[in-house]
């Protein structure tokens, strides 16, 4: 199963997601992850002094066709970081992509459009592909605070478009993501060096591992 992991705004929660996510896969599959994103290349600096087996990722350029359909037939599961542009390389994923996960920020009228351009894109896969792939929409960077209207807003955005299927899980704006990938783990691998913060800890990952479930 291929996963592409797409939005054109920056700061999406692209790589938290992709990071963990392949993180959690490896302790169970053949799994690999492939970092598109030429400007932050944020999934690579994760990946140093990660095993294989551990889940890492690999940079692709140029014509990416051959060379990932083949990933994608030699492991169980290939996780793609996409970058915040539309080029060969997104479009070569999203054509090869089995599950397109887009992840929506709640807040600005950005996040929404970087969103939407990701929507259009697959719209254009859709009807030439022999299998369409799954689209899913998760709403992430829930605060507290007003937060219930922002999912309402954030799932409004992706109920309009008939490819896209809302997950139930949304992902609250938890620092834990960000520890896990500055330390370079997945978060379910995640564990803070303050005892006080582990039942936060745990409620990020028991959020992450719904989420996870619902695209799997």
């Amino acid at each position: 199963m291929l996963i592409l992991i797409a939005n054109s705004k920056g700061g999406s929660h692209k790589t938290s997601l992709a990071t963990s996510i392949l993180a959690e896969l490896s302790k169970n599959h053949a799994v690999t992850g492939i970092d598109l994103d030429a400007v932050n290349r944020s999934a690579l600096k994760w990946s140093e002094g990660r095993e294989e087996t551990q889940g890492k990722f690999y940079e692709l350029t140029g014509d990416i066709k051959d060379e990932l359909a083949r990933v994608r037939d030699d492991y169980d599961h290939v996780i793609v970081d996409a970058g915040g542009f539309d080029n060969v390389e997104i479009r070569t994923a999203m054509a090869l992509a089995d599950v397109v996960l887009i992840p929506l920020k709640v807040g600005s009228l950005d996040n929404i459009e970087g969103f939407r351009n990701i929507v259009d894109l697959a719209y254009e896969f859709q009807p030439v592909k022999e299998n369409p792939a799954k689209v899913y929409g998760v709403v992430v960077g829930v605060k507290g605070i007003g937060g219930g209207a922002e999912i309402r807003r954030a799932l409004t955005e992706i109920a309009d478009y008939d490819i896209v299927k809302p997950l139930k899980t949304s992902i609250a704006d938890r620092i834990w993501y960000g520890r896990a990938v500055d330390a370079k783990v997945g978060l379910t691998e995640y564990q803070s060096p303050d005892p006080k913060d582990r039942r936060y800890v745990e409620l990020a990952q028991k959020e992450f591992l719904a989420m996870l479930e619902e695209i799997m």
